[in-house]
């Protein structure tokens, strides 16, 4: 069989690593092509990385509050201490994925994939070596980047870049209040750094539910954040002094920080895999249909590369859609009922619908919400839980759910469990009626629902 294929798989972040696993399980002869660390983005500069930080944030932060740590402690937690944290666990996260590939026998091959026509591809790997593999399918999971690279200013980072450091700057500024500049602002200004978060449209996350934005950015500013809304920034218009940056900010003022996150959006790593030899001009995300299909026959992309939704969760979607398409079954990919997560503080999470979604058809719908300090099995929410907003929306008609926000520390929990509902086609009727172990975060959404009457 030499080194042909049934499945190719380019990229090992999250599309990729359940591309590849899933074909594999279901006995197709399976290779993965990485240029980079095993796990790609995701495991090593990306959602797993970030939240590994998030986290470690997260317990000194309630260590502090507690008075468990003294402040003095506190500053002696340098980032670098977080920094190397965070690389053991992004170092387990791989070996663990190692060890399925291997149990799945998914051959590895480690270096740059090229395509030489649509069923094969040339990988170059360490010191120029070349070689060439061929496949039935190739799915492409590479990815993204930051779109903001390659600054010449050296106070102005990317959130890859701004991983790597390890002095804490005295003030950072984000430009960007989507989820990832909410995240960075969070973090830093845990480690106590003055922070502003800069962002061109009207409010705080704009790619999600007004409440939703309200929520973070309430939070942010209880925290010391100052939030700029509505003030574009142009990279151009930063002028670097000795230093600090300066950034033009609201009514003639300046924001003069030590250093500057620049956090607007994402790029496909699409432009080095020789798609021109497919007849691929274009170096933009790539197009496909439902099923996750280029135009070229056998050639498809997950994750990231296609621009969709920069998330994982969709991204193991995709994955599901392009693997079951392959195998001749019949799927198409709908992300509306794709649960959506942001690790943000408090995190987020939705699935379905939004109010105005819903609003724009016309459909007959009723919303219901509320904010309550829900207790989950956790010991933390028992002795002080943390308020939770939960918002639900139900048609009428069908009294099947059609939308669900959640805004909280147990949000993907609840987003997840209205996901199931509506996999499910469960009426709302049907849902509340099921008995769950308590206490249990899935019940602050069986509580909102109850209130329907």
């Amino acid at each position: 069989m030499g080194n042909h294929y049934q499945i190719a798989v380019i990229g090992s972040g999250s599309g990729g690593r359940e591309a590849a696993l899933l074909a594999a399980r279901h006995g197709l002869r399976t290779a993965v092509v990485e240029r980079d660390k095993l796990g790609g983005i995701c495991f090593h500069r990306g959602s797993y990385a970030v939240r590994t930080l998030q986290a470690y944030s997260s317990r000194f932060r309630t260590a502090l509050k507690s008075g468990g740590l003294g402040e003095e402690d506190f500053l002696k937690t340098t980032l670098s201490n977080w920094l190397v944290a965070q690389a053991k666990v992004s170092s387990r996260l791989t070996a663990n994925f190692e060890k399925d590939l291997r149990e799945s026998k998914v051959e590895v091959h480690k270096g740059h994939a090229e395509f030489l026509d649509n069923r094969s591809l040339q990988v170059i790997g360490e010191r120029g070596f070349r070689y060439s593999i061929t496949a039935d399918n190739i799915v492409i999971a590479t990815g993204s980047r930051p779109a903001f690279y390659g600054s010449s200013l050296r106070r102005v980072m990317n959130s890859e870049e701004i991983l790597s450091i390890t002095t804490l700057p005295q003030h950072l500024a984000i430009i960007g209040a989507g989820y990832i500049g909410c995240e960075f602002a969070s973090i830093f200004r845990t480690l106590g750094c003055e922070v502003t978060l800069i962002e061109a449209k009207d409010r705080v996350l704009p790619d999600w539910e007004a409440e939703a934005g309200d929520y973070v950015a309430q939070a942010l500013e209880e925290r010391g954040v100052t939030v700029l809304a509505g003030c574009p920034v142009h990279y151009d218009q930063m002028i670097e002094k000795p230093n600090c940056i300066c950034i033009p900010g609201p009514n003639g003022k300046h924001v003069e920080a030590d250093l500057v996150l620049v956090a607007t959006g994402r790029t496909p790593n699409a432009r080095e895999l020789n798609l021109e030899e497919l007849g691929i001009k274009d170096s933009s995300f790539l197009r496909v249909d439902e099923k996750m299909r280029l135009s070229i026959p056998g050639i498809y992309a997950v994750g990231d590369v296609n621009g969709i939704s920069m998330l994982d969760s969709t991204a193991f979607a995709q994955a599901n859609v392009a693997i079951n398409t392959i195998l001749g079954r019949e799927t198409r990919f709908d992300q509306r009922w794709i649960p959506r997560y942001a690790h943000t503080e408090p995190s987020i999470a939705a699935v379905g619908w939004t109010e105005a979604e819903v609003a724009s058809r016309g459909l007959d719908y009723v919303v219901i919400k509320d904010t309550n300090g829900f207790i989950a099995d956790d010991d933390r929410s028992v002795i002080d839980p943390e308020p939770t907003f939960v918002k639900v929306i139900v048609d009428t008609l069908s009294h099947h759910l059609i939308g669900c926000l959640a805004v909280g520390e147990h949000a993907p929990v609840i987003a997840n469990t209205a996901a199931l509902a509506m996999r499910v086609g469960l009426t709302v009727e049907s849902l509340r009626d099921i008995p769950l172990a308590q206490p249990s975060a899935a019940d602050a959404l069986f509580s909102v629902v109850r209130k329907l009457g």
